[in-house]
């Protein structure tokens, strides 16, 4: 039996093309090595998501043009993201 888990599985709202924290979440994520990204809804614009995904190589069905498309869609998957709601105050 080994004594490693699987990696949370991690889906981001924002943090596509031209922003700047998306990159430094997704270090930091990396770093930790307890993550890894399966999901986003990367931009209000669902043109710039779909390209953010696909430069990050996100499955472009994992690719989502809101945070409420994407809870509802993961939800529903049984690899789905966990959602976890995190205060910025």
């Amino acid at each position: 039996m080994s004594d490693r888990f699987e990696p949370i599985r991690l889906g981001m709202v924002g943090g596509g093309q031209g922003a700047f924290i998306g990159a430094v979440h997704r270090i930091a994520a990396h770093m930790d090595n307890d993550f890894v990204l399966v999901a986003g809804a990367l931009s209000s614009d669902p043109a710039r998501a779909r390209a953010s995904a696909a430069e990050l190589g996100l499955d472009p069905d994992r690719s989502y043009a809101s945070y409420a498309e994407m809870a509802k869609a993961e939800a529903k998957r049984p690899d789905g993201i966990l959602v976890d709601r995190t205060s910025h105050t």
